[in-house]
């Protein structure tokens, strides 16, 4: 969980610092993100716990005592297995009602922290241009007090000229909201250039004004990290429960197959020959033995080539064209929308998939960690970790690649999502049958003696 936590705080690293972010908030967030962690560390720690538990029993004979005993490995794991079970069972209790409020909260606040702004900081020595409109330079500053030595200000207003301020000296307060920081200077001077319309053919159009303490108000609205609109968030998937995802997936697919139908309706109205008011009438013929179509005239004068103006024709000709890349068009963007739909729905199926696999695969690393490590026979922290890695990666990497290849349309969002454990269960499998049978699967010396066998035949 460290690691993880450590890996989310470097991808998020540029959004955090020089906020000015209090520790509580950052704490909240480091606890809702350890939250949705937990389906990543939790296979792992199942696998990495079970391989290291029977790698000790069995390092120190300890399963060999059980099995003289009369007990065979699938008793030896029963205890352990219930436990699993409850643990699963728990995972998707996680998965399916506390995961979904975690990604929705940790989520939500980093989306604030992204829209704060940088706390109100001035150096000493350095122009401070953060406040609209306003840039601010000191010689001295004292950041336990807040007093200020020195102070520059210039003012920038819209269809004005702006000030210049001097002051000796100054303190920077805050009002009872902290919504305003107060600015309060002592012995200073206003430099202001006044405006045409107010300096009729003077020689010096400036104002000078002299002060003994004068206080400027900075709006601090914009500092502060405000609660975003929460309803940005609900209807992610990953925020949702397994009604809610059933809820969402139905309703989906509701409208998948209404805007099939419409534009469906849209086709059959707009061509004639999908259109069912324009009917054959198979009793009406014309003086040429022609049927006659209701509702519509000379849908058959094409076919006479030699009766027809050519400039008729070919206006006729142009106009079918205009309409097949019309017809064209609109097609090709309603296949670019009900892909875009389908995407969706499978992101939906995808995320109802994981509130179970979770489960499942947990009883699957099981399975695969307790009988490898009463085969290799090994405890502690060494060769325990280096099987757990390689399965674990192995499982990681193939629910990576479903979910890609869901993603891509390449596959359905079932098979992807299942994939790992449809591979891994037959590997757990075999591992059970190989420990349950006392088979030296990990023994270098049993295939050196099967290869001098085949060497000697």
């Amino acid at each position: 969980m460290f690691f993880l936590i450590m890996q989310f705080l470097w991808k998020y690293i540029d959004d955090l610092i020089g906020k000015g972010l209090e520790i509580t908030v950052l704490l909240k967030l480091l606890f809702y993100v350890s939250a949705t962690l937990i389906p990543l560390a939790l296979p792992l720690a199942v696998l990495f716990s079970s391989i290291m538990t029977y790698g000790n029993l069995a390092e120190h004979n300890e399963l060999t005592a059980l099995k003289s005993a009369g007990l065979s490995l699938l008793k030896i794991m029963r205890p352990m297995f219930v436990f699993v079970v409850f643990l699963s069972l728990g995972a998707f209790y996680f998965t399916n009602y506390m995961l979904p409020v975690a990604n929705y909260k940790w989520r939500t606040i980093i989306y604030d922290i992204q829209e704060k702004k940088p706390t109100f900081g001035i150096t000493a020595g350095v122009f401070y241009n953060d406040i609209e409109n306003h840039s601010i330079r000191v010689d001295k500053k004292n950041d336990n007090t807040g007093e200020l030595e020195g102070v520059l200000i210039y003012q920038f207003s819209p269809g004005t000229s702006g000030k210049t301020i001097k002051a000796k000296k100054g303190q920077m307060l805050k009002s009872e909201n902290d919504r305003y920081l107060l600015l309060k200077l002592t012995s200073g001077t206003m430099y202001e250039k006044l405006a045409p319309s107010e300096v009729k053919d003077a020689k010096y159009p400036f104002q000078k004004s002299f002060f003994e303490e004068a206080i400027i108000k900075f709006d601090l609205s914009g500092f502060q990290m405000q609660k975003s609109n929460e309803d940005l968030f609900k209807r992610d998937f990953e925020m949702l429960n397994v009604v809610q995802l059933n809820e969402s997936i139905d309703s989906l697919y509701g409208k998948y197959n209404s805007s099939l139908q419409d534009f469906s309706e849209t086709l059959r109205k707009k061509y004639v020959l999908l259109n069912d008011d324009y009917k054959v009438d198979t009793s009406r013929r014309d003086s040429s033995g022609n049927r006659i179509i209701q509702d519509f005239k000379a849908v058959d004068t094409i076919i006479h080539i030699d009766k027809i103006n050519q400039s008729e024709l070919k206006v006729a000709l142009t106009d079918a064209q205009n309409e097949i890349r019309s017809m064209k068009d609109m097609l090709h963007g309603q296949v670019t929308y009900k892909d875009a739909q389908k995407r969706v729905i499978d992101q939906f199926i995808t995320a109802l998939h994981k509130k179970f696999t979770l489960s499942v695969a947990i009883l699957v690393l099981f399975f695969i960690g307790a009988p490898l490590g009463a085969i290799i026979k090994k405890g502690g922290l060494g060769t325990p970790l280096i099987f757990a890695v390689l399965f674990f990666l192995l499982y990681y990497i193939l629910t990576i690649m479903g979910e890609n290849m869901v993603a891509s349309g390449f596959i359905v969002p079932w098979k992807g999502m299942w994939i790992s454990t449809l591979i891994l269960t037959p590997i757990g499998l075999f591992l059970t049958y190989k420990a349950a049978n006392d088979s030296s699967l990990f023994d270098i010396n049993a295939y050196v003696k099967f290869f001098k066998k085949i060497v000697g035949r």
